[in-house]
């Protein structure tokens, strides 16, 4: 515990255990010191557990291989399985032994250098092939998971073997040296063969492809997004420089700097890595401390590979750790392996050899003598190990139990229903944690099940426990404002409403329900003020929902509402419902209704061919619904009947020209027009739009004046 790398671990550890004391949550600060906890005695019990070890090197090696070797495996016949359906092999999908496809990408691909270290130093033929086979098929099982970081981790592994053995060419001079690039590349190169041949005409797992979207564009989803959480987190590090929000608390905060783009309740519960989200949650003490562990871990590599002490082919592994440690910090900027314990194991046995190969550095002078260790220590060491595993293990447990319990409660939550009797909902789910996976306080989950059952203050009271829990997602405040609607007090109820509104916008749960009351109360003013947050990314359900509202609120013609309504028919085009309500809001439903009769009596003078009376009629339609285009268009073809052609083209010309129905109708009328009056050549044009536009009838009159044009 003297090395540089568990000096700075446990000082990383104890710094983090005072944000107890200034976290927004403190019993997150308690979840996530438990899983440290457990990574650190983890590293500390690993290094001296293979301290004893005689042929650590390949011991350990072999059986990480194994360990690939299933995970391969597992893999392999879950793609295979996939192949056999009709969606074919779905990347999303893969995931082996984990639970999703990132993680079993980089708990594979933290284990190549294992596995190419036995390759780069095996004697026989039969042990090379082997292990040439296991990386060609856990290549191949990356290149089908197409997880893009994992690339980057297969390109640094590449480029480190490569420059490995480039520098002990230039250093001795043997061509053989150049031969082991074989190593790496043949494998790597049959697996994208195989991907291509497979896969090169799907739109799921080509290799190529999916590598050809590696970049930092912001036009990439997934790429603005990360992009979107760093700027957020780096925001929050500068504003608040010591202590910053308390261990595994970035969860909460990241909701109110992302609140205008989080959807519904899914929250970013992390900031795409580990480091700068560990400086959000424990300020830049914290961050240095813990990329100070990774720093002291190169410094240490370097020494190893300087150091006379050390055999060449220790220092060959230790290089193969180094490249292990790249895939895991490749994974911890780009993900979150620090929640991950499938990830976190090997790089706890990576650390732990490079401390044991530093320490092996150390000169006579700087070393120790190895004696017998005084049994204080000892003891102490053990006693102090016992005493942090112990509650560590036991709030690990109890999250577990919690876990399990969520399934069920989230599976109520996320299905509207109530599956948990209320007599037993204050014992089903444990104290620890008091947040769900998805941050939703466990009080609000159970005042939820109160609301239900009609217990209003039993309600109100875990509303009150809950609203500290996580004082961001505002769940609590919608369930508060259900309450006390449904206890008559409207005020509160819609100061509640609101407050959650305002505070994440883009949930369809706060915003219908603020909307609601809003209309219920007749507030113009406030409805207006929701228009930017509610439309501000072009959902199609928050401008609908808004143009209902204003509907049913405000008189119709009112221009600011008859402005956005407008705007919505121009994003949204084509769409007939926008176009209904825009008319709506427009003209109101009492002039749309007017029209409509006046364009019956007209269809029934029409259908009797009566197209003066019928002219007269469409007119008054027209004068009661203007945006109508179809009304238009059958006063156009009254006039063409009645020979009135000029008429004819001032009305058709207002649909083509501004309502634009693109339906090919209007330029078939048109195109009569032009017929009538001898113009064949202006026809023609229009009968082809008509034509293109699906309007069926075009095509014969098309034939009989345009064919030989």
């Amino acid at each position: 515990i003297r090395t540089g790398i568990a000096i700075l671990y446990i000082s990383f550890f104890c710094w983090a255990s005072l944000s107890y004391f200034y976290a927004i949550n403190p019993t997150e600060v308690l979840v996530n010191l438990a899983r440290q906890a457990n990574t650190l005695f983890m590293y500390l019990n690993l290094t001296l557990f293979l301290y004893g070890f005689k042929n650590k090197m390949e011991w350990l090696s072999w059986a990480i291989v194994m360990i690939l070797g299933f995970e391969i495996y597992a893999i392999l016949t879950e793609a295979y399985a996939m192949g056999q359906t009709p969606s074919g092999v779905v990347p999303g999908q893969l995931k082996g032994v984990t639970a999703n496809r990132n993680i079993a990408a980089f708990s594979l691909a933290i284990k190549i250098p294992f596995a190419l270290f036995l390759l780069h130093t095996a004697k026989k033929n039969l042990i090379k092939i082997t292990l040439g086979i296991l990386l060609f098929a856990t290549l191949f099982g990356l290149s089908m998971i197409s997880s893009r970081a994992s690339y980057l981790a297969v390109l640094l592994i590449c480029i480190l073997y490569l420059g490995y053995l480039g520098y002990h060419y230039f250093k001795d001079r043997q061509g053989r040296i150049l031969l082991s690039a074989g190593n790496i590349l043949v494998p790597l190169l049959l697996a994208i063969a195989l991907n291509q041949t497979l896969f090169s005409n799907a739109k799921t797992a080509s290799a190529l492809e999916r590598a050809s979207t590696i970049s930092v564009s912001t036009n990439d989803g997934s790429v603005n997004q990360r992009l979107r959480y760093y700027e957020d987190v780096l925001t929050h590090i500068i504003a608040n420089p010591i202590i910053g929000t308390g261990l595994g608390n970035w969860k909460l905060v990241s909701i109110d700097y992302d609140k205008e783009d989080i959807k519904g309740y899914v929250v970013p519960y992390h900031a795409h890595s580990d480091f700068i989200q560990l400086g959000a949650e424990l300020g830049f003490i914290g961050f240095f401390l813990y990329l100070g562990i990774f720093f002291f871990a190169g410094y240490a590599v370097i020494r190893v590979l300087l150091s006379s002490r050390v055999s060449n082919k220790e220092k060959t592994f230790v290089f193969f750790l180094l490249m292990a440690l790249g895939v895991y910090t490749i994974d911890a900027n780009l993900n979150f392996p620090i929640a991950r314990p499938q990830v976190l194991a090997p790089w706890a046995i990576i650390m732990g050899l490079i401390s044991f190969y530093y320490i092996k550095t150390k000169e006579p002078s700087e070393a120790k003598p190895i004696v017998k260790t005084p049994q204080i220590p000892a003891y102490a060491f053990g006693l102090i190990g016992i005493a942090l595993f112990v509650p560590s293990l036991s709030i690990t447990n109890t999250v577990y139990k919690s876990l399990q319990a969520q399934m069920t409660i989230l599976q109520d939550f996320n299905s509207n229903q109530y599956n948990i009797p209320l007599s037993q909902i204050e014992n089903f789910v444990p104290t620890v944690p008091n947040i769900t996976v998805t941050t939703i306080p466990m009080d609000a989950i159970k005042a939820r099940y109160y609301f239900h059952y009609k217990k209003y203050d039993d309600a109100i009271s875990h509303l009150k426990e809950s609203t500290s829990q996580n004082p961001y997602l505002m769940y609590s405040e919608l369930l508060f404002s259900q309450v006390y609607l449904a206890k008559g007090d409207l005020k509160r109820s819609i100061e509640y409403a609101e407050k959650a509104f305002y505070n994440l916008p883009n949930n369809n749960l706060h915003a219908a329900h603020y909307i609601q009351l809003l209309i219920e109360t007749g507030n113009k003013e406030g409805l207006s003020r929701t228009f930017a947050l509610l439309t501000k990314n072009n959902e199609i359900n928050n401008w609908k929902n808004y143009l209902v509202a204003v509907t049913k609120t405000f008189p119709p013609g009112d221009p600011l509402q008859v402005e956005r309504a407008l705007q919505a028919t121009k994003i949204f085009s084509g769409n007939n419902e926008f176009m209904q309500l825009y008319k709506a809001i427009a003209l109101g439903t009492d002039r749309i209704r007017e029209g409509l009769d006046y364009s019956n009596e007209a269809l029934s003078y029409f259908n009797q061919g009566k197209h003066e009376l019928a002219v007269q009629a469409f007119e008054k339609a027209i004068a009661s619904d203007p945006l109508e285009y179809s009304y238009r268009e059958n006063v156009a073809t009254s006039y063409y009947l009645i020979n009135d052609l000029e008429n004819a083209l001032k009305q058709i010309d207002v649909v083509i020209n501004e309502l634009n129905p693109l339906n090919g109708k209007c330029e078939y009328i048109k195109a009569l027009v032009y017929l009538k009056y001898g113009d064949p050549i202006g026809a023609c044009p229009l009968l082809q739009t008509s034509k293109d536009s699906g309007y069926s009838q075009a095509e014969g009159t098309f034939q009989q004046y345009c064919a030989n044009i």
